[in-house]
């Protein structure tokens, strides 16, 4: 077997007591024009995003029966720089560089649950993954493919009426960053959210310099995946962004790619030549419930093959 790092493969009034006859309040309350629904701006964003339940809506293939959208809960990552990578880590990590990420984005909460995930399953007739005997719902979702996480961004984003940002197929997949739809983070993207954005405190953990505090790992794990949200978050308010189970991010690999990545929102490098999918390697960060204190540090990087499963899940990003 592979090892798992580089290559297994794979969120009434009351007055005085009296009661006041709804025909005088209504003589006596002036009407006040309607309000404008409010709107974002380039200066006013929200910065928390709550989860909600879109409704159902009728549909005629290929389900059936309409199925509800579960909108992940999600913390506005204000736009910075940071150094990026380690210079005592693994050679892929460095060399250290500084990364100017222009945009601000929104990054989820936790990572995606059995619970969403289900749904897009139910309303497209997807695969619908093994959860290995360790419950669904709560439970991060695991062994799903780079290529369907794709899709599931498109669907989702589809269901709460934003532009779907991924065009294309397979090694020809493009992402539209400018689109307001849900996608993967970039790996520059992640390692930064999982700093703690500006508000970073530097640790080597995403959220804490003990692994113990933030990550499910081998040492605590009991050698299993656990529910989203059991570990302290990090500055953010992000959680599990160390350990637990891998994320996929939206760049090519490349064990180099740090040496040639560019200041402003790198974003991977080239598509690789081979015409194989097994070949087409993407990034992902976290580590995972098996793997040592060492892989769920922030930096670590790793990375599987686009149609393989393997131990993977992913957390959703949006551009703000």
């Amino acid at each position: 077997m592979r090892e798992e790092k580089k290559v297994s493969r794979r969120v009434f009034l009351k007055q005085a007591g009296l009661t006041i006859p709804a025909v005088v309040l209504a003589s006596c309350t002036p009407k006040r024009p309607a309000q404008p629904t409010p709107t974002w701006t380039a200066t006013a964003k929200p910065t928390h995003i709550p989860s909600k339940t879109i409704a159902p809506t009728a549909t005629t293939a290929p389900s059936a029966t309409p199925v509800a959208a579960i909108m992940p809960e999600m913390l506005l990552v204000e736009a910075g720089s940071f150094m990026m990578g380690s210079a005592d880590g693994q050679p892929d990590e460095g060399p250290v560089h500084e990364v100017q990420l222009t945009r601000s984005f929104y990054m989820g909460v936790y990572a995606v649950t059995f619970a969403e995930y289900d749904q897009f399953c139910a309303d497209t007739r997807n695969n619908v993954p093994d959860d290995r005997g360790w419950g669904r719902g709560r439970q991060p979702v695991i062994h799903v493919d780079w290529i369907n996480v794709v899709d599931y961004c498109n669907w989702l984003s589809e269901k709460e009426g934003l532009t779907p940002c991924y065009s294309g197929k397979g090694k020809l997949t493009q992402c539209d960053f400018a689109a307001n739809g849900y996608r993967l983070p970039t790996e520059a993207e992640w390692e930064y959210a999982a700093r703690g954005g500006q508000q970073s405190q530097g640790y080597r953990y995403a959220g804490s310099d003990d692994p113990l505090a933030v990550a499910w790992f081998d040492e605590n794990s009991d050698g299993k995946v656990h529910p989203v949200g059991e570990k302290q978050p990090n500055e953010l308010g992000l959680y599990d962004m160390s350990g637990n189970l891998y994320e996929w991010c939206w760049d090519w690999y490349g064990a180099n790619y740090y040496a040639e990545s560019p200041l402003e929102d790198p974003q991977g490098g080239p598509a690789p030549k081979s015409s194989t999918p097994w070949d087409w390697e993407r990034v992902r960060r976290s580590g995972s419930w098996r793997e040592t204190s060492e892989s769920v540090r922030v930096t670590f990087r790793s990375f599987d093959s686009v149609n393989y499963p393997g131990d993977n899940g992913f957390r959703l990003a949006r551009t703000a």
